[in-house]
């Protein structure tokens, strides 16, 4: 997980592969002379008069060898991990004219996420910063161009500002960089950025649209939706005199931003039960099961269709199945891995739970037939196999087991706005994106429902939505508009899922902020949202998934570093020091899911061991046993499924596994001290192991720990 902020205005960033980079304004009409400031030279092309020229300088760098290739060009080596380099800073405040930095590159390795920060006072801070996507290998030149607005919005371009270029996290690449400019906007440019203002405004209007419909207080209802194995029965009533009409609301239509509803049924009495057949023959080209609608009273007046209720999604489904509901037999639980020693530590610990991801997009192939649903065949893809040995090792031993559904940001799913990150927000757009969507979780649910592959007891659905530009991407959106496609996505799944297995969940992932908002938006507002939804359009089997990681993932002392995670409702922060806060969210009353307590699961989660050193391995133990004497006291709090179960070299310099890599005098999958405490939460010999902890934190008890408010 990394930090970062939502940009101001995602419409002002327009990216393009272009050939030249002379504005159309300011291309020569005759030869230029050459002159020693902008010499002519075929490897270093004229860059226009109207434009700001940028160096790069190695004062600042980080992790890379830097030298001149000429006279505006650049050679940087990438020499160790977490590589970058600045340019030379602006020597007066930028001119309102100059929106757009663009260089030209090549490049020996490709990299992914090529991020600028926009440096202001030679300050970088992610929140003012962009990943920009893959440079792909070259031997070329390419041309780099990126619109600067949104971060002048934010205050950038003042004298002595400049940029920092991050080019990905590995060493390894060299690039070539020449001719770094700022300039004016083309006019094909102004054009593209023209559109994407009106793009954005169109989406701050959807928002606006949403907020009113969830706080609308409409004269009709529709008061039950019960789904059987072949009808749906929709009953309602019509606020008053007057002609309705039902509109049966598909998941790749927005309820608020239609004019006309193309499926409707009339109704003609102001209460009514309308039965109509579950399955739609060629609903624009798809097999479609009403199981997914949701459905609402529409006023005719003349040629004008208003919405005159909410929109109600099913409230009873007809079961395919009924598997009896697995326990958790404890608290204790961990995630991410597949190895024989994985499977041999949760029997030996005990854990009730673990965590598994699940790539959706791998689930199926296109072609095939194993698998039919929504009219098209589909084939078993590796994902099955790799969800079917989990399920095997664990279903022996009674672990509840929740799968985090993940869509590749460059894969099938991936939704059309989606700009990047390492995952996308799953695209629902289309009654063709979202079958092949719907099919691959059906097969899912319909496979791990206990009935000879194993089960799947919850579904986490995505990853850290908050933090959506890196973790579920839909690109820069209002907080509502990107909240309404997740609840899109979490409903198909539970109306799915449903159908198989009654006891399941669906989860909402969540980072370590609350009310803060260091990725894109504040979960306390996205789940206060998402009860707003519940009672507006039908309450379903929603929870939590969250991550309480300390306020910093690299620093293990939480319980003195953590000075944004207070005792309020409103703290910035949740983590190990404060979990009472969520603990009392999940059972206040307006939160509740039938009158009962929702599932709370803390699903990813660890104190980081900033190196294999005795005091370090001591300070990330200590606060394993803080988190497990917390948590044991906390009943709001169903499962706690520490994150993650070995180190891994990939995650961000980060080492909060119970088990080390081959580093510092451990062998691979040695354990480590946390490992010890986290096998002895919950059995006899919890409080000696922990003993030792408790002068590690500064206390006499763990009593003290705990905090009531």
């Amino acid at each position: 997980m990394k930090c970062s902020h939502r940009m101001l205005a995602s419409m002002a960033v327009i990216m393009m592969a272009i050939c030249s980079c002379k504005p159309d304004e300011v291309v020569p009409d005759k030869p230029v002379k050459p002159d020693p400031v902008n010499p002519v030279n075929p490897d270093e092309p004229v860059v226009p008069k109207d434009c700001i020229r940028l160096e790069l300088v190695s004062e600042g760098s980080h992790a890379v060898g830097l030298s001149k290739a000429g006279t505006y060009s650049y050679k940087v080596t990438c020499d160790a991990g977490d590589p970058y380099f600045y340019t030379t800073k602006l020597a007066d405040d930028l001119a309102e004219k100059y929106q757009v930095i663009e260089f030209e590159y090549k490049i020996t390795e490709s990299v992914s996420d090529f991020q600028i920060f926009y440096a202001q006072g030679g300050m970088a801070s992610e929140s003012c910063s962009r990943k920009y996507g893959s440079l792909v290998k070259s031997s070329d030149y390419k041309t780099f161009s990126a619109d600067v607005a949104d971060f002048r919005e934010l205050g950038w371009g003042m004298k002595g500002d400049n940029f920092r270029f991050d080019p990905g996290n590995d060493a390894g690449p060299v690039f070539y960089i020449r001719n770094i400019i700022l300039r004016p906007r083309t006019a094909e440019e102004q054009q593209a950025y023209d559109d994407a203002v009106a793009n954005e405004n169109a989406k701050k209007q959807m928002a606006e649209n949403l907020n009113e419909y969830l706080a609308a207080d409409y004269p009709s209802a529709v008061t039950n939706v019960t789904v059987t194995e072949t009808e749906v029965i929709i009953e309602g009533k019509c606020g008053s005199e007057g002609e309705y009409i039902l509109a049966d609301v598909t998941p790749w239509q927005d309820i608020t931003e239609m004019e006309t509803f193309p499926y409707t049924e009339e109704i003609s009495d102001r209460s009514f039960s309308i039965r109509l057949p579950r399955t739609v023959r060629n609903r624009e080209g798809i097999t479609y099961d009403r199981v997914f609608s949701k459905w609402a009273v529409v006023k005719v007046d003349g040629e004008t269709q208003i919405l005159d209720s909410h929109a109600r999604y099913a409230d009873d489904v007809a079961a395919k199945s009924s598997p009896e509901a697995l326990p958790l037999r404890n608290k204790k639980g961990f995630g991410a891995g597949d190895h024989g020693l994985y499977f041999s530590d949760i029997k030996e610990m005990d854990c009730g739970s673990i965590t598994m991801n699940v790539l959706l997009d791998n689930m199926l192939t296109d072609n095939g037939a194993n698998f039919v649903y929504g009219g098209r065949s589909y084939g078993k893809g590796s994902s099955s196999d790799y969800v079917d040995n989990v399920l095997k090792n664990v279903e022996p031993m009674g672990t509840v087991v929740s799968a985090i559904i993940l869509c590749q940001a460059e894969g099938k799913f991936k939704d059309p706005e989606c700009t990047g990150g390492y995952y996308s927000m799953p695209n629902m757009t289309t009654a063709e994106a979202f079958s092949v969507y719907a099919a691959s979780l059906d097969y899912m649910a319909s496979r791990y429902n206990g009935s000879g592959h194993g089960r799947i007891s919850h579904w986490i659905m995505h990853n850290e939505v908050d933090m959506g530009k890196d973790w579920t991407n839909m690109g820069e959106q209002p907080m509502l508009r990107y909240l309404d496609r997740y609840i899109k996505s979490m409903r198909i799944c539970y109306n799915i899922v449903r159908q198989y297995d009654q006891n399941a969940s669906i989860l909402g992932s969540y980072t370590h902020n609350w009310t803060n908002a260091d990725g894109e938006y504040k979960p306390k507002e996205m789940l206060e949202k998402t009860v707003e939804y519940s009672n507006a359009e039908g309450d379903f089997r929603w929870g939590v998934a969250y991550h309480p990681y300390a306020q910093d993932l690299t620093r293990p002392e939480f319980w003195n570093n953590d000075t944004q995670s207070t005792w309020s409702m409103d703290t910035k922060y949740i983590t190990f020091k404060n979990l009472e806060v969520i603990n009392k969210w999940i059972y206040q009353k307006e939160n509740l899911y039938n009158g009962k307590k929702r599932i709370l699961f803390l699903s990813e989660q660890g104190t980081n061991s900033p190196s294999y050193s005795s005091s370090d391995l001591a300070k990330q133990a200590a606060g394993g046993a803080w988190a497990w004497k917390k948590v044991a006291k906390l009943d709001g709090i169903d499962a706690i499924q520490w994150h993650n179960w070995a180190d891994n070299k990939a995650e961000f310099g980060l080492r909060i596994g119970l088990r080390a890599f081959d580093a510092d005098g451990f062998k691979g999958l040695d354990p480590k001290p946390v490992w010890y405490v986290w096998k002895a939460g919950g059995t006899p010999e919890e409080d000696e192991v922990f003993a030792p902890y408790l002068s590690v934190i500064g206390i006499s008890d763990w009593d003290s720990i705990m905090h009531e408010f």
